[in-house]
């Protein structure tokens, strides 16, 4: 699969990166035509889509199958959407609605210094059990593992953001009775994304992790459109935020879990 040059990916603001990027979609799509077995994943398509997003505004995501139009007058910028369109369901798989959630130990790299290799695996270990306890609980879906922190899907944002409070109260419980636990940030959003055989992917997987990465120590980070989904959530006053390499801004909120 080709591989998207880092300035396209970055957003340069000209018609140049936009012609980069239709030229790697064309590639990939020419790919997934050759070889169906071989999907070119959701995610590379949408980071394409953010580049030419921020060399053309007016583009948009106009259906609910994915399909991209656009109304700019950059042709490449034109060309590199309808290639998007072209790649469809083989490349992204099914489009469906889950809930996100992120989370991550809050400086990870002091700890492991501090406790040494071994003492750090056995934090992990119960870390890692404790919170894939808890995903189980409320139904949640381990997406990926890695190092010291979970990417879980959720059928709704009720339960996502119920979990989220859950993993950080049972964190403080930890500490109140144990002496320690782990500092964790945890954020949560809702989006539509494509699911195939690798997993989620797209836009909103993006956003999802860039929410999270807002986060601070015993923190639950949240899109706006997320907690108002939720009854009866109590959260901070929504700020907006650019969350970086995506072009709109996002209206984000901190859940009162204690």
């Amino acid at each position: 699969m080709a591989t998207i040059p880092a300035y396209v990916l970055a957003g340069a603001a000209d018609e140049a990166a936009a012609g980069q990027a239709h030229e790697t979609v064309e590639r990939d799509a020419g790919l997934a035509a050759e070889e169906p077995g071989h999907a070119v994943c959701r995610e590379r398509q949408d980071e394409v889509l953010v580049a030419v997003e921020r060399c053309a505004p007016d583009l948009g995501r106009m259906s609910e199958q994915g399909e991209l139009l656009t109304r700019h007058r950059v042709p490449h910028a034109r060309r590199a959407v309808e290639a998007l369109g072209r790649l469809g369901p083989a490349a992204g798989g099914e489009r469906t609605g889950r809930t996100f959630l992120f989370t991550d130990i809050v400086d990870s790299t002091p700890l492991v210094e501090a406790m040494g290799d071994e003492a750090w695996s056995a934090l992990v270990g119960w870390h890692d059990r404790t919170l894939r306890a808890l995903f189980g609980e409320y139904g949640g879906e381990e997406v990926e593992h890695a190092g010291d922190g979970f990417f879980v899907a959720f059928p709704d944002a009720k339960t996502a953001v119920e979990c989220a409070a859950a993993v950080q109260r049972r964190l403080a419980a930890h500490r109140r009775t144990n002496g320690f636990a782990p500092e964790v940030r945890v954020g949560v959003h809702a989006a539509e994304v494509g699911r195939g055989p690798g997993g989620y992917s797209g836009k909103g997987v993006h956003e999802a992790a860039r929410v999270g990465a807002l986060a601070g120590p015993g923190e639950i980070y949240a899109s706006l459109a997320t907690a108002t989904m939720v009854d009866g959530v109590a959260h901070s006053e929504p700020r907006t935020v650019t969350l970086k390499g995506i072009s709109e801004p996002v209206e984000v909120v901190t859940i009162d879990w204690r």
